[in-house]
């Protein structure tokens, strides 16, 4: 895999980073290009440049600093825990910047659909830090709001839409008073920012939850279906007249999915009312081999123009 080659070996000074930051242009140029051959109405630059959603964080936030590592929920991967010791604050120099090259890389791989940015949800953020500052979760998940609600309104003009990735959101366990204030966390993060909003969740759902997801103010909704497929039945009932991301390649397996069964969730979910359904992959593709995360992406094509 990219990152376990190029920043492995950046890190232990076999290479320089100049030679790094080369190499993470070129695979995010493929990567784009990629995106345009399969017809992708929407897609991200790919986060090559950083180890997992947590990572992006630090182009974004000063104050937090990387602690140990830790599983990423099940899967065997890992992420550098957040330890916040002082106050965070709104810090987008470098992930603006690399925005910035992304769309350049967009525009020379002549991709005409729509880049977006990625951000770690509120949530999932706190949970996944080692807070030391903050009294409470609660008082993270808002002051964490605030300033990205900075780092969205200095976003570059060119990105078009930011992708929210929240895969804590139906995590067992967590408690009721912070999903219950979590909608008021978001209206705070979003406050003043016109782009779209896709929120990302991935791995089980719980239906029970489902309501209080579909109540969060975004304006896609983002679903991982193929880990989900005894729940669709109840995703299915909540979906008219909205906009839906649904993920339908599996990222923990390297099994190819069938065309079929995809256009099937699909067309179910038009006929039960949604406005639009986007589809992709469940989750990131750290979790299997670049080749057939690719041999997966270029399934999606041959899905068919309506999806």
């Amino acid at each position: 895999m990219f990152r376990k080659g190029f920043f492995s070996r950046y890190r232990s000074g076999k290479i320089d980073r100049s030679v790094l930051e080369s190499e993470i242009s070129k695979r995010t140029l493929t990567f784009l290009s990629l995106a345009k051959e399969i017809n992708a109405k929407y897609t991200t630059d790919g986060l090559l440049r950083w180890d997992d959603i947590i990572d992006v964080t630090f182009s974004y936030l000063s104050g937090p600093k990387k602690g140990e590592l830790m599983r990423f929920y099940d899967n065997n991967f890992y992420y550098r825990k957040p330890v916040i010791k002082e106050e965070i604050k709104a810090n987008p120099d470098e992930y603006n910047r690399a925005l910035k090259e992304s769309l350049d890389l967009a525009k020379k791989a002549e991709y005409s659909g729509v880049v977006k940015g990625v951000i770690t949800g509120p949530l999932t953020y706190a949970l996944l830090s080692d807070d030391r500052y903050y009294d409470n979760a609660q008082e993270l998940i808002f002051a964490y709001s605030k300033e990205v609600n900075s780092v969205l309104k200095s976003i570059p003009s060119g990105i078009g839409a930011v992708e929210i990735h929240e895969p804590s959101f139906f995590e067992k366990g967590i408690k009721s008073s912070l999903i219950s204030r979590l909608s008021e966390a978001y209206s705070e993060m979003f406050k003043g920012v016109n782009i779209e909003k896709h929120l990302i969740t991935y791995f089980r759902v719980i239906p029970a939850k489902l309501d209080t997801f579909f109540n969060l103010p975004v304006d896609v909704y983002g679903l991982d279906v193929i880990e989900n497929l005894n729940a669709l039945a109840q995703i299915y009932k909540r979906v008219k007249d909205r906009k839906m991301f649904f993920g339908v390649l599996n990222t923990r397996n390297t099994k190819l999915e069938r065309v079929s069964t995809i256009r099937r969730i699909v067309e179910k979910a038009y006929q039960n009312g949604s406005s639009l359904v986007l589809i992709g992959n469940s989750a990131p593709m750290d979790f299997i081999p670049e080749i057939i995360a690719i041999r997966k992406l270029k399934l999606l094509k041959k899905v068919g123009d309506k999806a």
